[in-house]
């Protein structure tokens, strides 16, 4: 999917809000081998910024900044992730 969507101009970031360590973040990120760049929001200002309270929390946000859509939480399938991504990512391009 992040090979599919860079190309469009998407750009993909995770950030690790969570207050405790990096060795859980990066563990995952090793572990699912991803392609984009992961950040530690070590402060909270992101997750303040966006309002995250739960993990994960996948943010779409638009050129200008401002929070386009969200999913809160991981849904329990992948094929469901896959495609709410998918359709969040086409709605997000379109605008």
């Amino acid at each position: 999917m992040y090979e599919k969507y860079r190309e469009k101009g998407l750009a993909f970031l995770s950030v690790n809000v969570t207050w405790d360590s990096e060795g859980p973040a990066k563990k995952f990120v090793d572990q699912y081998r991803l392609p984009f760049p992961v950040g530690r929001d070590a402060d909270g200002k992101i997750g303040t910024l966006y309002g995250v309270d739960a993990t994960p929390t996948t943010l779409f946000i638009g050129k200008d900044g401002k929070l386009v859509d969200r999913i809160d939480g991981a849904p329990e399938q992948v094929e469901e992730i896959k495609s709410g991504l998918e359709y969040r990512i086409e709605k997000l391009l379109a605008s």
